[in-house]
């Protein structure tokens, strides 16, 4: 029997086509060798925000309580894959801090991360009026679910009152918390954006971005 990473069954190339071992039953999921470059923590922060941005329009819908695990899911996930792209897009390749905090699930020690290679790259991050509901929402969902467990498996390894956490315990503020949830997204993306269009425009040979402006955020004290 093959190794699950080399069984033919699930893995083809795209410019191959479906190998032999698969001719009689097709699978419903596979993994497909297509050329392209890794996709990375940002592509798939978007992904889990669209997700998440249904599944919060659908509760909106239909108001059943039992969207409480997969909402909270999708939106804890959302924010640490947006901290993960941000640090990594920030800092160095060398980092060896910067890639301890890539491999947990602490929230507030990621962002610690964030904030301290922002500030050595001399970003006006602390000026961006959403930065207070980030760090706010970042240590919410730290307090409630600091293992990253909870909403996942609806029982955590963590406790609170005597007794192991569990997801049909946790209440959810509707608005409040999708208020909190873009901000923290939207101000999470900027940061991670900047590095980004920094790098491209250096490598385009660009005195200035013509496509992005990295000051174009909300300030502190602006109405």
């Amino acid at each position: 029997m093959a190794k699950d990473a080399d069984d033919p069954r699930f893995h083809h190339e795209i410019w191959t086509g479906r190998p032999e071992a698969q001719s009689e039953r097709t699978p419903s999921i596979y993994y497909v060798e297509n050329h392209n470059g890794q996709c990375g923590y940002g592509e798939l922060a978007g992904d889990f925000k669209m997700a998440a941005d249904l599944a919060i329009a659908q509760l909106r819908y239909d108001g059943l309580a039992n969207w409480t695990a997969p909402i909270g899911h999708l939106v804890r996930q959302t924010v640490e894959l947006r901290l993960k792209a941000l640090l990594e897009t920030a800092a160095t390749s060398n980092d060896m801090a910067a890639k301890k905090a890539l491999s947990s699930h602490n929230l507030p020690a990621i962002w610690d991360q964030c904030r301290r290679v922002l500030e050595a790259r001399g970003y006006k991050f602390k000026e961006d009026a959403r930065m207070a509901t980030a760090e706010w929402f970042i240590a919410t969902l730290d307090g409630i679910d600091p293992s990253g467990d909870l909403f996942r498996f609806g029982i955590s390894n963590r406790t609170a009152f005597g007794k192991q956490k569990s997801y049909d315990r946790v209440g959810i503020r509707l608005d409040e918390m999708v208020a909190e949830f873009e901000q923290t997204a939207a101000f999470l993306y900027h940061w991670e954006i900047v590095p980004l269009r920094e790098q491209i425009a250096k490598e385009e040979g660009w005195d200035n971005d013509p496509y992005f402006d990295p000051d174009d955020f909300p300030r502190i004290g602006e109405e």
